[in-house]
């Protein structure tokens, strides 16, 4: 399989090296100094599961798409932040005779709706998803450190088209060491990792603390709670489901299994803020605010999450 990944950071290196190591030719869109270290030094997922080293020459590298070969990709992986997607979709439409007429477009990004500038442009059936909750670190621009594992990456299609589409990208993923696998039901994988993020990533990054450090503390924990019970009357009002029906036994979950092996993780909203740079809030807690509107909730806790992190950015 020939993949390009628009996208070039913790995630993308990580997944990147991943394919390579299965026999895939992967070849990124990067700019600036990633771009220099990867086709100076190849790429490089470390951490948990395996070493993975792909020396400079394996994978391709290109900081502009005018340049990508003609008709020569079977996937295109969308592993850039939410914040770059209207242009990204606007410069793959452009330049789309890079992808076969059977490419698909997968997405491995945090929230929701924010494949919506791509519906407006490419086929829903080309459009897939991920769950992705593993976390990637990058302390090299060419290199990928796996900090925490909660589950398999999972892909499929939130609009009911046959997720077999996709079983040998998933395959590639899994057989390089780092679970991945196809589900029929992404829509509620999808929702389980918002509700994850929403509690956590916006706030961590608000208080400048771990997922650990944030159950840990006795003023921060019962604002989660708030936050958990706010998600679960939004997205009951919606008609939307997920794994749990309820926001007690969500809690339990949570705080029992899902923090204590992401203990020591830093949400990408924290690492955000902490390079003064724009963060994922409105596809995170802006696109459940929007939920709420449109089913008549009131969100007052989340909503003030969201405007202090707005508030933060204003200083980038």
């Amino acid at each position: 399989m020939n993949i390009l990944i628009i996208g070039a950071g913790a995630l993308g290196i990580g997944v990147g090296a991943s394919l390579v190591d299965s026999g895939c030719q992967v070849d990124f869109i990067a700019r600036g100094e990633t771009k220099d270290a990867i086709k100076s030094n190849g790429i490089a997922r470390k951490g948990m599961f395996k070493d993975i080293i792909v020396p400079a020459g394996k994978v391709g590298v290109y900081d502009d798409y005018a340049s990508l070969p003609e008709n020569c990709y079977d996937y295109v992986l969308i592993t850039t932040k939410t914040t770059a997607n209207e242009e990204v979709s606007e410069c793959l439409l452009d330049y789309s005779e890079c992808m076969k007429d059977n490419c698909n477009i997968v997405f491995m990004q945090n929230g929701m709706g924010y494949e919506a500038s791509f519906a407006e442009k490419f086929p829903q059936e080309m459009l897939y998803h991920s769950r992705v909750i593993t976390g990637f670190k990058k302390e090299l621009p060419n290199e990928s450190t796996i900090t925490a594992h909660q589950a398999p990456i999972l892909l499929g299609s939130i609009y009911g088209y046959d997720e077999e589409e996709i079983k040998d990208l998933a395959d590639a993923i899994n057989n390089s060491g780092m679970p991945a696998q196809l589900e029929e039901e992404l829509s509620k994988a999808l929702w389980a990792k918002f509700i994850y993020n929403t509690t956590l990533n916006p706030l961590g990054a608000i208080l400048g603390k771990s997922y650990g450090e944030l159950a840990d503390s006795d003023y921060a924990h019962p604002i989660m709670d708030i936050l958990i019970e706010e998600t679960f009357e939004i997205l009951n009002a919606s008609g939307s489901v997920t794994y749990w029906s309820s926001a007690d036994e969500y809690r339990k979950v949570l705080f029992e299994e899902l923090i204590p092996v992401t203990y020591e993780h830093r949400s990408s909203t924290l690492q955000d803020i902490e390079k003064k740079q724009r963060t994922e809030i409105d596809t995170l807690t802006g696109s459940l605010l929007n939920l709420a509107s449109r089913c008549n909730v009131s969100a007052p806790v989340h909503s003030m999450v969201y405007w202090l992190i707005k508030a933060m950015e204003e200083n980038f």
